[in-house]
């Protein structure tokens, strides 16, 4: 991996890609990208069902349309629409909707996409204001041992959510930086921490259509009877949305009459941020007793005859039941898996 990463950059300098410009945006990057060409290059926000790809690359006369699910987080739409800039300045060939790429060419886009994405990164955190510079050196920087402890258990928490998913969805097809089996790495650096919070969003992007909204309503509800935090009710809430989801999908269901929105975040373009989000979730996913009550309201035992978005009755539906969520012991303190 480390020798294609080697080579790939070779041909990104070699494609002559502009440095990212301010204000460091993905959008301002494509604009000044297709300057140097000399075609233009656009990037629009639309309604994607997510059975389509996340994006999409629609080239015109004189200008490249990208096509991004507006409904994205800032972090994995970045990603989509670096992925679709690598198909164009690596002259991949292939359709819109992908459907005559080669697997190993995706490969190589969502890796270059990653190589690009560290780029912008690096040229927002090196040119970050003075003021900024003086603010942070006035805060009290926590211990570096205590930072690097942070790091590694969010890392295991977001592989956690990871391995669930795709163990919960094993037909799912999401685009990697490798063609082989995927293999779980519990704590890395960086890096894989991009790339583990990266498919944790094409994951779930892939369960969205069985997302319910009165069942994230509800966990929320329930988990503000608990008094917890406003980070805590909302890991409770979508964590509870996605274990049923899981559930219906397993069993086969329709997509739900009310699909989940949940208002993302302003900036999740930080993977730090983004990450222990995820572990948040994570942990509300597999430990908490909140969701695990949701759980047992909306879908102890599901079938495809059920189709309906409502409490099940007293006598369950006869049926295979789905391999059930793991639910541990009740955390201490502040957590989403606290009562």
């Amino acid at each position: 991996m480390l020798l294609a990463r080697a080579r790939l950059a070779r041909r990104l300098r070699a494609a002559n890609v502009p440095p990212p410009p301010a204000p460091y945006t993905v959008d301002a990057w494509c604009e000044a990208i297709g300057r140097a060409r000399g075609r233009r290059l656009q990037v629009h926000g639309v309604q994607l069902d997510a059975d389509l790809p996340s994006g999409l690359l629609v080239p015109r006369d004189d200008v490249d349309h990208i096509l991004v699910d507006a409904a994205l987080p800032a972090l994995a739409r970045a990603q989509t629409v670096l992925h679709e800039v690598a198909h164009i300045v690596l002259d991949h060939d292939g359709d819109a909707l992908h459907a005559d790429v080669d697997p190993a060419v995706e490969a190589e886009a969502e890796l270059a996409a990653d190589l690009l994405y560290r780029q912008l990164a690096r040229a927002a955190a090196t040119t970050r204001s003075g003021h900024d510079v003086a603010a942070c050196s006035r805060e009290r920087q926590p211990h570096w041992s205590s930072t690097w402890w942070t790091d590694r258990r969010t890392d295991w928490h977001v592989n956690q959510l990871w391995i669930t998913l795709r163990a919960g969805m094993a037909d799912a097809k999401i685009v990697s930086t490798s063609t082989g089996v995927q293999v779980p790495v519990e704590v890395g650096g960086s890096r894989q921490r991009h790339r583990r919070v990266i498919e944790v969003h094409d994951a779930l992007r892939l369960l969205r259509p069985w997302c319910s909204g009165p069942v994230h309503t509800n966990a929320a509800r329930r988990a503000q009877r608990y008094r917890l935090d406003p980070a805590a009710v909302a890991a409770v809430a979508e964590a509870a949305a996605v274990a049923v989801a899981l559930r219906r999908r397993q069993a086969a269901l329709p997509a739900v009459d009310e699909p989940l929105y949940v208002p993302q975040p302003r900036d999740l373009s930080d993977v730090r941020a983004e990450a222990r989000r995820l572990a948040r979730m994570s942990r509300a996913l597999h430990d908490s007793p909140l969701v695990a009550a949701e759980v047992a309201r909306w879908a102890p035992v599901v079938t495809a005859g059920d189709a309906r978005d409502s409490p099940p009755a007293t006598t369950l539906a006869q049926g295979l039941p789905v391999t059930p969520l793991p639910v541990g012991a009740v955390r201490r303190g502040g957590s989403a898996g606290a009562v």
